[in-house]
């Protein structure tokens, strides 16, 4: 029952995050500018990024095991774009990871590696 919560909670929250950048398509797909896409390339970036946290949540929430191995590594991976970002003087730049209104920050990075743990338990258990 406590995995079943968490993988509900923990597919809830990737799928928030796809919706959320919904939200404003133009600002979100700014935001994606601030990792180096740019015109045509950044909606492709926003939509493949989208598509990508609808479907892992969705796939997660529903009790796959590969989802959540997958977006433990994926969230990793945005982790340390994040990371990257901030080593760069980036802190304060629009990140669209939760809406168009996100911002990088040191924060930003450990939640969503704290949601990579939390997908790489969920696989585990």
């Amino acid at each position: 029952m406590p995995a079943d919560v968490a993988r509900i909670a923990i597919g809830a929250v990737l799928v928030s995050a796809g919706l959320a950048k919904l939200l404003d398509p133009r600002a979100a797909s700014s935001a994606m500018e601030t990792f180096g896409f740019a015109g045509a390339i950044s909606w492709l970036a926003l939509g493949t990024l989208v598509v990508t946290e609808l479907v892992l949540g969705v796939a997660v929430a529903a009790g796959s095991t590969s989802a959540a191995w997958l977006g433990a590594v994926v969230l990793a991976f945005f982790a340390l774009v994040l990371v990257g970002a901030l080593m760069r003087g980036r802190a304060g730049a629009p990140c669209a990871c939760f809406g168009p209104s996100s911002r990088i920050s040191w924060a930003s990075a450990g939640r969503t590696l704290a949601l990579a743990a939390a997908c790489a338990v969920l696989a585990l258990l």
